[in-house]
Order: structure tokens, then sequence, then C-alpha cells
């Protein structure tokens, strides 16, 4: 309960006296100014001399879509909803029968039409006077031009809203005229880069990087101090094919380049890396120069910085998340299965939190809290187009604000940019570049290896550099298909395409639950024996556990191998649970129950924590980011509303301010033959390390009960509801959440609204991989 202003005082006082008595915190870095990193791009306003060229440019912001020589049915993807459709030489024939004919885009081309401008069509018509488009909802008509010639039909698109639209095409309104259609494009629309140079976030085949930008020819200039073995690091790229842009890096007094290279393909950023050591202790004028054919051409500079190889004070940050691990399935926390050996060994010499609770139970909003130190119920994500608050910080912002260079390599969509998560971080790697490295023949349904095969280079890279570096991967998640060798440990290999049928039998196409949602019923209905099945789910969760951490371990030893292991400190986390059972269903994101709820939280780094500890005080994810500034010496933001677990990791006092809260909203989704009660009322969970209250603002409507009560100190896994046992704890409870809701009410206008991301096709597919079934409605 609250204490008094006056009591609060006092205590204050008090915990100040003991830690002056106590001494110093073991410092995270040797004595000594920490060094930054020079970034040039957070420098262009006070450049020594900026010129680039006034011609306009502008790079599309997609890929365009075009189907052409349609030959046969073999290649042929689109869908005939109405009439008949052919060939002939290498025209799709369409012909209505009786009534007008559609024909439907291929269903993996879903379109995000916020990107895209129109629609063009090549077409001879035999007859009728109207062709028709309709993308998702909103249709677009035109007069048919003159009969039995080729005309092309451009259709202007303005759709600003985000999601994915299909595209029909309804080519005549003659009921049995034919048309042949030579070729249908979807034209991309133009981003401009609007000034002769600036500064953008831009993205390469779903690699996003902070860049500046300028119109050819141009050369801008800075004046920068060089470090102790210098070095210059960047990425050039271009914005057009076909374009090629020379790029040159000038050192004043140099009689040649420092870098020359010529560029021209856009899908890459083509990294650099160049030695200024014979520049150590001089303040150098440096040039960034680019040259084309064409002027205004666009050449880009990535995150270009001053780094150097020397020794770094201040540690780097690993945060290495494993989607979905719940942590009594990890032999660090006591499973008697060995599924995390060498997270069990960082715990060892590490700190382990064995009570810390996720702010809410799938990874869209538990991701958004860890990374911005919101409450789920404050930052109020309750869609998959939802991202965080305009006012948010991010913990890749405070970091990056403290000279770290940043960066995002994730396997997990709501991880990144249709999250808002992108935010404070100079590289970002989004689940798609993990996908291309992914085998399914090899990885099945893991991806911590593939996540891998981008961090690695990454750190080949960047290694010379302070560091935070958030990896993200979702090995534990459904649907339970770890590599063989893998899942040989503890499944019957023999088992698995029964059992891989079975799961599927289970994935509703309306559902949303981060995997198959079943109970034991609906398992007797289909003739599967329940016990049996989630036994062997079981088994193969475990294997995917043993594989992630397996590729943690890979991790740990290149870090070690580029000498920066003992320099790093990594902190392993998951963002919920998985539920088999326990409160009868499976999957994750419906309840707040324990199996969800709680977390893994391992801090590891032997300069900083010289003494091991397990903590028993309740944890949150809110709590990670005040914990790793307070470790580096940096000031925590004010909007934070997690704490410093860092008194806890040291063995001093700590007091709990605020609440330990896990939150999710209603959340009822399309229909759907799985009914969870959860669904249909929002859900808040309030824990200390003696009590958990359990409240549903609309438990009525759900069926369920509006307000548990369970007893920690005997029943960890929420099984026994005491409510009526102890009224007293209810009230005060309540009385509690009540003034906590009303204080995140003020503190979410005071944030303000987060943007609604756009959802392409490539992502949905993903989503659905995962058992995200598209969300709301």
């Amino acid at each position: 309960m609250r204490k008094t202003s006056a009591v609060r005082h006092a205590w204050s006082f008090g915990l100040l006296i003991l830690l002056m008595l106590a001494g110093p915190r073991p410092p995270a870095q040797t004595a000594g100014a920490p060094f930054r990193p020079y970034r040039f791009n957070d420098e262009l306003s006070s450049a020594v001399s900026i010129s680039a060229s006034a011609a306009p440019s502008a790079a599309l912001m997609s890929d365009p879509l075009v189907w052409r020589d349609f030959f046969n049915d073999k290649d042929l993807t689109w869908t005939l909803l109405r009439g008949r459709m052919g060939f002939r030489q290498g025209d799709m024939i369409v012909k209505g029968e009786g009534s007008t004919p559609v024909i439907l885009a291929p269903k993996d081309s879903l379109i995000e039409w916020s990107r895209y401008e129109a629609v063009e069509i090549r077409m001879l018509a035999e007859g009728g006077n109207e062709i028709k488009i309709r993308v998702g909802n909103q249709e677009y008509r035109q007069k048919i031009g003159p009969l039995r010639q080729y005309n092309v039909y451009r259709f202007a698109v303005d759709i600003q809203e985000p999601g994915s639209r299909p595209l029909a095409i309804m080519p005549t309104d003659g009921t049995n005229d034919l048309v042949a259609i030579a070729s249908i494009k979807v034209i991309p629309r133009k981003a401009a880069f609007p000034d002769p140079a600036g500064r953008l976030f831009l993205g390469k085949r779903d690699e996003y990087r902070d860049a500046l930008y300028t119109h050819s020819p141009s050369a801008i200039t800075f004046a920068a101090p060089v470090p102790p073995a210098g070095r210059l690091h960047f990425a050039a790229g271009v914005t057009e094919k076909g374009v090629p842009v020379t790029f040159r890096v000038l050192a004043e007094g140099s009689a040649s380049p420092l870098y020359a290279k010529t560029l021209a393909d856009p899908e890459i950023w083509e990294d650099a890396d160049i030695d200024l050591s014979a520049y150590a202790g001089k303040k150098i004028r440096l040039t960034f120069q680019t040259d084309a054919a064409r002027k205004g051409a666009v050449g880009l500079w990535a995150n270009p910085l001053l780094t150097t190889r020397a020794p770094k004070s201040r540690p780097n940050v690993l945060v290495y998340m494993i989607d979905t691990l719940r942590p009594d399935h990890s032999s660090l926390y006591g499973y008697a299965r060995n599924t995390t050996p060498f997270l069990k060994k960082l715990g060892e010499s590490g700190i382990v939190f064995d009570d810390c609770q996720a702010q809410a139970t799938w990874t869209k909003p538990s991701t958004a809290s860890l990374l911005t130190s919101l409450y789920s119920f404050t930052h109020a994500i309750v869609n998959d187009y939802d991202t965080i608050p305009s006012g948010a910080t991010t913990m890749a912002a405070q970091m990056r604000a403290a000279g770290y260079v940043t960066a995002s390599l994730i396997a997990n969509p709501f991880a990144g940019r249709i999250t808002g998560l992108q935010r404070g971080f100079d590289y970002l790697s989004d689940w798609a570049v993990v996908q291309r490295h992914r085998k399914d023949a090899v990885d099945r349904g893991t991806d911590s290896a593939a996540v891998n095969q981008v961090v690695f280079p990454w750190l080949d890279h960047h290694h010379d550099e302070p560091f935070f570096l958030y990896v993200h991967t979702t090995d534990p998640h459904a649907p339970y298909r770890p590599p063989a060798e893998f899942e040989a440990k503890f499944a019957n290999p023999k088992e698995t395409p029964a059992f891989n049928h079975e799961y599927e039998e289970f994935r509703d196409a309306s559902q949303y639950g981060g995997g198959a949602v079943f109970t034991r019923a609906m398992c007797r209905k289909k003739g599967i024996d329940p016990d049996q099945f989630i036994q062997q789910a079981m088994d193969r969760y475990d294997g995917e556990i043993l594989h992630n951490d397996h590729s943690l371990e890979m991790l740990a030893g290149k870090l070690k191998q580029l000498g920066i292991l003992d320099n790093t400190l990594i902190v392993v986390v998951s963002d919920h649970g998985e539920e088999f059972w326990e409160h009868g269903w499976t999957a994750h994101g419906h309840t707040l129950y324990q199996e969800l709820t709680h977390c893994v939280l391992v801090l590891w780094n032997p300069k900083i924590f010289r003494t091991p500890r397990r903590i028993a005080e309740p944890a949150q994810l809110i709590d990670v980011m005040p914990t790793v500034l307070d470790l580096l010496g940096l000031k925590v933001p004010d909007v934070a509303q997690g704490q410093s677990l860092a008194p806890l990791a040291f063995g001093r006092p700590f007091q709990r301010r605020g609440l330990v809260m896990s939150s999710r909203f209603a959340h009822p989704g399309p229909p759907s033959s799985v009914s969870v009660p959860e669904n249909h009322t929002n859900t808040l969970a309030l824990l200390d390390s003696n009590w958990k209250l359990i409240y549903r603002d609309k438990a009525k409507q759900a069926g369920i009960n509006r307000v548990e009560l369970y007893d920690r100190r005997s029943d960890r896994g929420d099984k026994k509801n005491v409510a009526a046992l102890h009224p007293k704890e209810v009230e005060e409870r309540m009385a509690e959440i009540n003034r906590w809701i009303a204080a995140q009410k003020r503190t979410r206008g005071a944030l303000g609204k987060g943007e609604k991301s756009a959802l392409d096709p490539h992502t949905l597919e993903q989503l659905r991989s995962l058992g995200y079934i598209g969300g709301n409605p």
C-alpha cells in the first residue's frame, strides 16, 4: 500500500545513509570520459560546407508489380472469379458468359496501397463500354477505348490508410465480349528527397539505416577530430536502377581519395571501413563527395562515423530476446530437462531474477513495454498496426544519445517498424532480412541460427564501436518445429509427421493467439489423445528452447572471438510464456496467468557483477531500460515507468515504487470457432511477493470471474482463487488498481497517440506463420 509523503521522505533519507555507508557501487567503466563516436549525420547542420545539385530527385517507395507474357495456365497466378479464361500469344484472354467477367490478383500479392499510386492495364477489347477495377471497397471506372486495338488504361489510386487490400478487375461490362490483356502493372509512388542534402531513415530490402542523402554532384565537408587508432565507418547506397553514382571520401592534404567506388545496385548497402590512424590526434577536414552522369541522382551515406579500435571504457550492451520462453521450461530456473545449459552457465556467474513479470502476454505490446519502459496499459497497443505513442522514448534513443551505435536485428515483425520500435536505432534489420537466411529444411520452425547469420557480419563491421544491440529470436514460438538434431533430444522423430498434421488441424483461419488455440475437449472431438498430444507439443517446444540456447552460446562465442565479450553487458529476456492447458488453453496472449506473465531476466558481465545473485523480489520488463541506463551511469528519463534493479543486483536495499502490473485489452477479433472468454474483457493483474489479483472489467459479458486472488506464497501457478477468503486484500488491491488506472490514463494523454503502421503482404504472411492472424479488424 502507499506510504504518506513524510514516511516516503524519511525512508528515502534512510536509504541514502545506507548507500553512503555501503560505499560506491562497482563501476561499470574505468576512469576517464567514455568514448563517443563522431556522428557525421548528427553534425550536418554544423558542416564546414555543403554543395549539392538543386535538380529534383526521387526514388520509388516499392518495386513495381508487373504481370505480362501470359503464355499458359502454369504461368498464370490470377484467379478467375467470373466468366472464362484462356491464353493467346502471351495475352490473358477473358470473356463473360452471360455476366461480366472478373479476375482477382494473386493471393500472395495483397498490396499495401499507401506505397502505390496507379494501376495500368494494357488491353484489347472486342466489346463493352466500361472497364472497372476494385481495390478493397473502392471502385474506379473508365470508358473502354477504341475496340479491337490495344489501349492502356491508367487508374490513379489514392489510398493513404495502412493495410493491404486485394485488386479485382472487370475488364469489360460486356456480358459476352472477349478481352485480351497484355499486361497489368501496379505503379509505386515516389519518395521525394526534397532538399539538395538531408537526412532520412531508409531501407534496402528491409535493412534500414540512418542516412545522409545528397543530390549529385555533391560535396559535404566536416572538420572532425580523429581519435587514436581512428576508423571511418559508413555504408554507401543509391536509389535508382541504371543510375550509377560515384562516391569519394577526401581528406584535406591527401593527394588521392581515401575511398572511391561507383555503385549502381539500389538493393544493397555497400559497407566501408577506412583507416584514419595516420591522422590520430588531429582535427582534419573530410569531404563526402558524389558524382553521377545525371544531375540530381541521389547518393546515400549511411551512418558515417568516426570511431576507434582502441579499448572502450564503457561496456557494450546486448539485449537478447527469446520470444515465448517460459522460465519453468528452462534448466536455469530448475526445469528437469537440460534445455538451457548455456543460459544456466551465464546465470551462475550473473544476476538471475526469479520473478520477472511481463507487462503483456503477446509480443507486440510486451516488446514495446521492454523498449520504452511503459506499461502495456499506458502505451495502449491493441491492434497489429498500432505503434508506440509519439511522446514515448525508447531505450535505443537513450543509448544513442549517450554515444552508443544502436542496432536492432529481429525475427519477429512486431519488434520492428510496424510497432514504431525503429526509433533511436541507427540500424534495423527487420524480420525479412532474417528470413532470407532461414532454410526450412535445416532450421524448420526456428530462426535463431538465421539471426546469427545477420548479427555476426554486423559485429564484424561494428565491434570497434560502443554499441547497443537488440536481438530478437523466436525459436520456442509455435508451431514447435525444432531442427532434427534438437527435436531428437526430447521427442520421438517418428511421431513428428502425425504431430505436425494434427497441430495444423487446430489452426483456425480467424483465430488470434500466437499459435493454435485449442482445448482438451477439441482434441478429443478430433479423435486425438489430449495427454499424448500436449506432451508431444512440449517435447518439441523444449527442443526449440535447446536450439535457441545453442544459438545464444554461438553468439557469445562470436563476442569472445572479437575480444569484446567481457566488455559487453548481456541481458537475456523473454517477452511472455506459453500455455499448455494450465488454464484450459494453448498458445499465448489470451490470459494473465503465471504461465504467460512469468518471463526470463538474466544480467551478465564479470566486470560489473562480481558476485552472482538470484533475486526473489518481483521485477518486470519495464525495469530493464532503467536498470541498464543506471548501470552505465546514464540518466533515466522521467517518462520511464519502470525503475532500476541495480540495488538488487548489488545486494542493496530496494523499495518498489509504483506497481508490478500486467494487462491485456479485449481482443474479440473476427468470428471464430475458437472462443476464448478472456478475449471479451479488459484484464489487469497486480502482484507482489505475497498476492496476485486479477481484475476483469467486462467479466459478466465474458462469463468469467470479475476478480481472482492468488496467494503467491503457496500458489505460484495461479491455481486456487482465494478471493472469497480474503475480502480485505481484494478491497485494498482494487483501490490500488483504480488509482493506477486513473494515473495511467493521464499519462497516456500526455504521451499522445501513435501512428497506424502499414502491414504489407509479406509481413502478414510472417505473422500468420507465427499464429497471429490479422488481429482486431
